[in-house]
């Protein structure tokens, strides 16, 4: 899944200054005449905040000096964050059946191609600064006890959002899932990657020693049920001149290409090709349409692609396998995207 929207801000603000700054100057610390404050080489730590000691150059345009040591403190916050991305055990809901493992990357699949939103979270703020003779020096902090209630907030109104879904559907958990629910269970795919990235969010910055935001036994139970549906609906392409790349695509999607199906897929293409420079370039452009429940006609797309290559089968087949992502993704965008 994600860089985490906190820390991508604080390397993009922080991590080019930090360079110049974060290290090289605590070398230069002893040039410094006045006796530091002590947050400088011993930091506050507590679990309600996560702080960062910053220092720049003292020049002429003091502001100037201290907005730089800020970010050289937020860069050091954000490699604590990264540290820990690295040591948190990001488990996925766990799916008890005989084929467990492949019901699990199903949706996992599915949920890394769903665009989600970032949370607003808090950034970090200066508690303090000090100017010394040749180097100034900052302490910045994230507080993550906010962080961590406004995402756990985020958690528990998405699974109510979820439960309620759930609700409309047809069968009960744990039977099969009906083909008239099929809307129902494509709307839960951006609802449960959503819930994922707020969890990984959460796990970063919760200090909580049993794993943050679990979901409860009801809302595993509808994960488990929509893992059902996934493989159990399917998308046939077999009746396409893009048969196998187009499989292969639905695939990378977290769908189940597979014949017969819920789901029919209709494909009317064309290529030309053109020479310049010793290579191909080879464009295939057309519609993809698909197919429902009682093969009704749900939508279609027109999409266009192009491979480049020196041989020109090859050239051909690449452009076919970049069409068949494209179509695949445009498709997955609008079943996921159901109102």
């Amino acid at each position: 899944m994600a860089i985490h929207s906190v820390i991508k801000w604080l390397i993009m603000t922080g991590l080019a200054a930090s360079l110049s700054g974060c290290f090289s100057s605590f070398n230069q610390a002893s040039k410094d005449k006045q006796s530091l404050p002590s947050w400088v080489s011993s930091p506050p730590q507590n679990q309600t905040h996560l702080y960062g000691v910053g220092s720049a150059p003292k020049i002429d345009n003091l502001a100037l000096a201290f907005s730089q040591a800020e970010q050289n403190g937020n860069a050091q916050i954000a490699q604590q964050l990264t540290t820990q991305v690295s040591q948190i055990n990001t488990q996925n809901t766990q799916v008890s059946s005989s084929n467990g493992k492949e019901q699990v990357s199903k949706v996992q699949t599915a949920y890394t191609q769903v665009a989600t939103a970032p949370i607003e979270l808090e950034q970090a703020t200066n508690e303090e600064r000090y100017a010394g003779s040749h180097y100034v020096y900052v302490l910045q902090s994230i507080d993550r006890s906010r962080i961590v209630s406004r995402l756990k907030s985020a958690i528990h109104d998405l699974d109510l959002s979820i439960i309620d879904n759930a609700g409309s559907l047809t069968t009960t958990l744990g039977e099969d899932a009906a083909p008239a629910d099929w809307q129902t269970y494509m709307r839960l795919i951006p609802a449960f990657a959503q819930r994922q990235s707020y969890v990984e969010e959460l796990q970063l910055y919760s200090t909580e020693r049993t794993l943050a935001g679990r979901a409860s036994d009801e809302v595993i139970s509808i994960e488990r049920q929509l893992n059902q549906a996934l493989l159990s609906y399917g998308v046939d392409p077999s009746q396409t001149p893009q048969a196998n790349t187009l499989a292969s695509a639905l695939s990378e999607f977290g769908m189940t290409p597979k014949s017969p199906a819920l789901f029919r897929l209709v494909s009317n293409t064309s290529q030309h090709s053109e020479q310049q420079s010793g290579r191909y370039y080879v464009f295939e452009e057309g519609s993809l349409a698909l197919f429902g429940p009682n093969d009704a006609r749900l939508a279609s797309w027109t999409v266009s692609a192009r491979g480049i290559a020196k041989d020109q089968q090859r050239a051909a087949d690449t452009a076919t396998m970049n069409w068949s992502k494209q179509a695949i993704s445009a498709m997955f965008t609008w079943l996921t995207r159901l109102d």
